[in-house]
């Protein structure tokens, strides 16, 4: 395959840049203008473009992980660490569930997932990306990793434009469980596999988390990761219950009504 679909194999080592370079600055606004620019068109669409775009990329995710998957087979190099496990890849399961289980309940619960959980560790990624020293920007690989997380922003914000309601905390109880029962059988593949999903294991060097880890060791960086987690989550959703519903209510004032085609 073309340099442009080489995972980091068949690339030379230290192919991309390094955090907090001018190309990372470039790269990072470049996605959160792309963000900013998506939110701002879905809220001038009408309700029912709005319900067409949140069905579509809902499976966007899902399609993107199946060409990833294609592209790796046909380079041999799907590995035990590519199985779509990682915690940002739980979209390609709670989009679609989200936009398919009839139940309200359950729809807010995963709501609350994918806005409490699902739109800070998007945001966290792209501030400290792990892929960037591993390849150049203008690589299959690169554009994925900056267009899955980009999407992890925007289709919560998106729930948020189309529902316009508050994360309900009594939703977050179940929707915090559901994620955390999930640790025990991460751990468990991590260990059978050799793998690191979810950053149970070890960070990265560019995980904000590292020096936890150098100064208290594994047991005490997964006590602090998972206590980091549910606390960042809690408040993500209280920062979006304050600030978001007052941007809507004050954009849903200045811009004209959109009729139906």
């Amino acid at each position: 395959m073309g340099g442009f679909w080489n995972e980091k194999t068949y690339l030379p080592e230290n192919a991309g840049y390094s955090l907090f370079s001018a190309r990372y600055f470039l790269f990072l606004s470049l996605c959160l203008f792309i963000a900013a620019l998506a939110v701002f068109l879905y809220g001038r669409a009408s309700e029912k473009r709005k319900n067409i775009l949140l069905r579509i990329f809902a499976w966007i995710a899902l399609g993107m992980e199946i060409l990833k998957t294609v592209v790796l087979l046909a380079q041999g190099c799907f590995t035990p660490n590519y199985y779509p496990i990682g915690f940002c890849s739980l979209v390609i399961y709670l989009y679609p569930l989200y936009i398919c289980i009839p139940n309200g309940k359950a729809r807010e619960v995963l709501r609350c997932i994918i806005c409490a959980v699902m739109l800070p560790a998007g945001l966290v990624t792209l501030l400290f990306p792990n892929w960037i020293g591993q390849y150049p920007f203008l690589s299959y690989f690169s554009l994925h990793s900056y267009i899955w997380h980009t999407l992890m922003i925007v289709y919560p914000l998106w729930t948020w434009q189309k529902e316009r309601e508050p994360l309900r905390f009594r939703y977050l109880s179940p929707g915090f469980a559901s994620v955390l029962c999930l640790i025990p059988i991460i751990v468990l593949i991590n260990s059978l596999a050799g793998t690191n999903y979810w950053f149970l294991s070890a960070p990265t060097d560019n995980h904000p988390l590292a020096p936890i880890h150098h100064a208290l060791g594994t047991w005490g960086y997964f006590t602090i990761l998972v206590l980091v987690g549910v606390a960042v989550a809690s408040l993500s959703a209280w920062i979006q219950n304050l600030f978001i519903p007052r941007c809507l209510k004050k954009a849903s004032t200045s811009e004209p009504a959109v009729t139906e085609p």
